[in-house]
């Protein structure tokens, strides 16, 4: 589990919309990068292929309602761990939330723990 610090992009900058309470009971289960939080585009080589580490996660807590733009904090799953590695998910760890190649938010890692 870790506990983050997130901002989702405004729609203007290639962010979207989400409903209420989507951050409650696993429902919302995007990836995040490891990197510069102020990267805007996903690094694809031959026409389609990712080139950057991809980690699940899957928020377990945060607000009820989502303001685009504004920093928020978030409890997040760690949805593949022990089998994946997330080694680089450490506190004051920055990153990109990703749903595909499109970037939606970055965010800071806060805090980690295993329960």
């Amino acid at each position: 589990m870790i506990e983050a610090e997130i901002t989702f992009l405004p729609k203007s900058e290639g962010g979207r919309s989400f409903p209420d309470g989507i951050f409650q009971n696993l429902q919302y289960r995007p990836h995040i990068v490891i990197g510069d939080p102020m990267q805007r585009k996903s690094i694809v080589v031959d026409g389609n292929r990712l080139t950057e580490l991809y980690l699940g996660i899957a928020f377990t807590d945060g607000p009820q309602k989502v303001e685009l733009g504004l920093p928020m904090k978030a409890t997040m799953l760690l949805a593949y761990w022990p089998s994946v590695d997330y080694e680089t998910v450490v506190p004051d760890a920055t990153f990109t939330l990703r749903e595909g190649v499109r970037i939606i938010g970055y965010g800071k890692v806060l805090r980690r723990w295993v329960e």
